[in-house]
């Protein structure tokens, strides 16, 4: 799921924070490849983060990491293009996040 979903639009939010950053002039290059040439290295560091094991918590922290940095670049990008981020909706999902991170394992469904 997160590299289906969740990946995707992050990757495509740091393709457009570095557009925003280098007036459209450079891309990320294929698959991300020039992506840490163009990230300063405190976003950098929480887009490797976003990269987890197996372990069931650190799969949670890379998807709160990955949150996190959508967040810092999205809202800059919004401000970049005159567009407003839409913080309440945020703050939503990472509320819904947090409330399906401490279900049960055996929960059969999310209240």
């Amino acid at each position: 799921m997160f590299e289906g979903v969740i990946r995707p639009p992050l990757d495509e939010m740091v393709s457009w924070w570095v557009g925003a950053q280098q007036n459209y002039s450079v891309s990320i290059g294929k698959m991300g490849k020039y992506m840490k040439t163009y990230l300063p290295e405190a976003y950098w560091q929480m887009y490797e983060q976003t990269y987890s094991d197996s372990n069931y918590e650190k799969m949670w922290t890379s998807v709160f990491a990955a949150c996190t940095l959508f967040r810092l670049l999205a809202g800059e990008v919004a401000k970049e293009l005159g567009y407003i981020y839409n913080k309440g909706e945020d703050l939503q999902i990472t509320r819904y996040l947090k409330h399906v991170q401490h279900l049960p394992r055996d929960a059969k469904e999310i209240y």
